[in-house]
C-alpha cells in the first residue's frame, strides 16, 4: 500500500531540503547528492521502514536532475540494502537489511533486546597505507603503490559505534584515493569497486574473533584502549580466486551480537 498523501508531502519536503545542504559539496556529482539527500532523510526519520519514495519521475522533478540520475542513485541504494525497488511497484524503504547481499550471511543485532540493528551516522576517508599489516598475506605486497585504506566510522541504532576498514592494493584502484570520500557515503562499496575498476567480488570467506581493542582501533571507535570488541575479518576473492579486499569490521561486543 503507498504512502499516504500527506507523508508524501512530508517526504517531499525533506528531500528537497536535504538535496539544497548536499548539492554543494566539491566534486560532488548529482546522483551522489540524490542518494545523500534520501539517506539523510532515512537517518532524520522523515523516511521510515516500508515508506515508499516518490515517483522516479517525480523525484527527478522536485530535486531537478534526469530520471536517469535519479535511476542511478536509487540502483545505489538498493545494492546498500536501504530501499527494494520493484517495477510497477515504487521504491520501498527496508531499514536495517544492510549486509544483506548473498556475500554476507549475518546481521548486527543488539545484544539486550535482539534486534536487527541499522546505521544512523557515517563518516569515511581515503588514504594511502605504506605498512604491511593483516592485509598483506592475503593481498600480497603492495608494490610500488602500496595499499590504499577505506575506512568508516559509523554510528548503529542502539548508540554503538562501530568501524570497518577496507584494504586494496593501490595497482588494483590507483584512482580510488583521488576521490572525494563523500562520494562512497550510503554506497555499497563492493558494487563500486565493480563499477568504477572491475573488481568483481565473487565469494569472500569471514572470520569472527574476540579482541580487546588496542589505542589505534580504540581510538577510531572513541572507546577506551582494552575494550572487548567483536572483530570480523573478510577476505574477498574474484571468481578466479584473485584476491580483491581485506576488510575489518569491528564492534563493541558488550552492546552488539551477529545473528547468522
Amino acid at each position: 500500500m503507498a504512502a499516504k498523501r500527506h507523508n508524501q508531502d512530508a517526504i517531499e519536503a525533506a528531500l528537497i531540503r536535504n538535496m539544497r545542504k548536499v548539492s554543494g559539496g566539491v566534486g560532488r556529482t548529482k546522483r551522489s547528492a540524490v542518494r545523500l539527500a534520501i539517506a539523510q532523510a532515512m537517518r532524520d526519520g522523515d523516511l521510515r521502514h516500508d515508506d515508499f519514495l516518490p515517483p522516479e519521475k517525480r523525484l527527478a522533478e522536485i530535486l531537478g536532475v534526469s530520471l536517469g540520475t535519479v535511476q542511478a542513485a536509487l540502483l545505489q541504494l538498493q545494492q546498500r540494502g536501504d530501499i527494494v525497488r520493484r517495477s510497477g511497484y515504487g521504491s520501498r524503504i527496508v531499514s536495517g537489511e544492510r549486509f544483506a547481499s548473498s556475500i554476507w550471511h549475518f546481521r548486527f543485532v543488539d545484544r539486550a533486546d535482539g534486534k536487527r540493528l541499522a546505521f544512523t551516522d557515517e563518516d569515511i576517508a581515503i588514504d594511502p597505507v605504506a605498512e604491511d599489516g593483516p592485509w598483506t598475506d592475503f593481498l600480497g605486497p603492495g608494490g610500488r603503490g602500496g595499499y590504499v585504506r577505506i575506512t568508516r566510522r559509523m554510528r548503529m541504532s542502539n548508540g554503538a559505534p562501530c568501524a570497518a576498514q577496507m584494504f586494496l592494493r593501490d595497482a588494483a584502484a590507483p584512482r580510488l584515493k583521488r576521490i572525494d570520500p563523500g562520494e562512497l557515503n550510503s554506497v555499497n562499496i563492493r558494487y563500486y569497486l565493480q563499477d568504477a575498476f572491475g573488481l568483481v567480488t565473487a565469494s569472500a570467506s569471514t572470520v569472527v574473533q574476540a579482541t580487546s581493542l588496542g589505542k589505534t582501533m580504540a581510538g577510531l571507535l572513541g572507546l577506551p584502549p582494552g575494550t572487548q570488541a567483536l572483530e570480523l575479518q573478510a577476505r574477498a576473492v574474484a571468481h578466479d580466486e584473485t584476491p580483491v579486499y581485506f576488510q575489518r569490521i569491528l564492534v563493541p561486543s558488550e552492546t552488539c551480537a551477529l545473528a547468522f
